[in-house]
């Protein structure tokens, strides 16, 4: 089954450089700091903020194997950090500014 996820993070003591290997490093898990809209566009999502379709047996195993993957990228990289791992099945979601 097909699951949307998002990751956001926090990278401590971190410099623009890490984020954007950061950046990089998840985009080969299949998640990425933009996505396509609707009407074809692509929306940027917030800072640290990025989201993939995955498929997985369960919610649990694609939580469960992408918190692991996403964590041993980012310590490849040197980084230490906080890392927030959201997994649905029939999600929406939409962008909106302030």
């Amino acid at each position: 089954m097909a699951y949307f996820v998002t990751v956001s993070y926090d990278l401590f003591g971190a410099s623009s450089s890490d984020y954007q290997e950061a950046y990089e490093a998840l985009t080969h898990l299949g998640l990425n700091h933009q996505l396509a809209a609707d009407a074809g566009n692509n929306i940027t999502l917030p800072n640290t903020t990025v989201c993939g379709v995955l498929s997985g047996t369960s919610a649990i195993a694609v939580r469960d194997r992408l918190s692991e993957q996403v964590n041993t990228a980012l310590r490849l990289l040197g980084l230490r950090g906080k890392v927030f791992v959201v997994v649905g099945a029939d999600s929406v979601w939409k962008q909106s500014g302030l």
